[in-house]
């Protein structure tokens, strides 16, 4: 396995142990779409799949997480 994809799946979990679906739903989707790109040889290709996956942890897993803890602040006051 490639280093940078490694390093990729280990952000994926830690960012997931948050996600409001849970951690299992984040590790099925992650093997999904890493299962999708197991073929990959290019070093090129590696890492432009490898930027795609962070900018999804960095961006979308982020921002829903931290609307999850926006609404449980705001519940716990109103």
């Amino acid at each position: 396995m490639h280093p940078l994809v490694r390093d990729l799946y280990k952000r994926i979990i830690i960012v997931g142990k948050d996600y409001p679906a849970g951690l299992e739903h984040v590790r099925r989707k992650a093997k999904e779409a890493f299962m999708k790109n197991k073929d990959l040889t290019d070093e090129v290709e590696i890492k432009r799949a490898v930027a795609r996956g962070r900018w999804y942890v960095r961006n979308e897993l982020t921002a829903v997480i931290q609307l999850k803890k926006y609404r449980t602040i705001k519940d716990r006051y109103y």
